[in-house]
Formats: structure tokens, C-alpha cells, sequence
């Protein structure tokens, strides 16, 4: 296996890894809905605000990583094909 075959497979383990991580955080997200609907009257709003910008921010943390990983596996993938030739 090739620099850059192995470089690819990396990338695509990086790239499942994100998705995996991005689909718990959806999940995470309601659950963190369907507790504040369940314990509305226990709940601090503005706490649970500060909570949802932090999540929020590591939601889009991921989604950037996720674009990179994705933008260079791309450049690989076509310089993988330049030298197959």
C-alpha cells in the first residue's frame, strides 16, 4: 500500500469517527430536549441556555473537522488518481 492509499484510509477512519461523534451529539441534543420538556419546572432557563451554547459549540467544532477531513480525502482521492495512470 502506497503513502497515499494509507493516507486515504486514515482519512476515511477520521471521517467515520466524525459522523459517529456527530451522531451521538444528536442524540445528546434530545435528550437535553426531552429532559427540560420533562422537568420544565426544575429547569433554569438561562442555565440551560449556557449549556445548549456550549453544545452548540462542539456541534460545529465537529462539522468544521468534518469538512477538513472531507476536503482533503478529496485531494487525495485525486491524487491517488493521477498515479494510477
Amino acid at each position: 500500500m502506497t503513502i497515499l492509499q494509507e493516507k486515504y484510509e486514515l482519512l476515511v477512519e477520521q471521517e467515520d469517527q466524525l459522523l459517529t461523534s456527530l451522531r451521538t451529539t444528536a442524540a445528546y441534543e434530545s435528550a437535553i430536549f426531552q429532559i427540560t420538556h420533562e422537568q420544565a419546572v426544575e429547569i433554569d432557563l438561562p442555565t440551560a441556555e449556557k449549556i445548549i451554547d456550549k453544545f452548540h459549540e462542539y456541534t460545529e467544532e465537529l462539522r468544521l473537522d468534518l469538512l477538513y477531513v472531507r476536503l482533503e480525502k478529496s485531494h487525495v482521492a485525486g491524487m491517488l488518481k493521477l498515479t494510477a495512470f
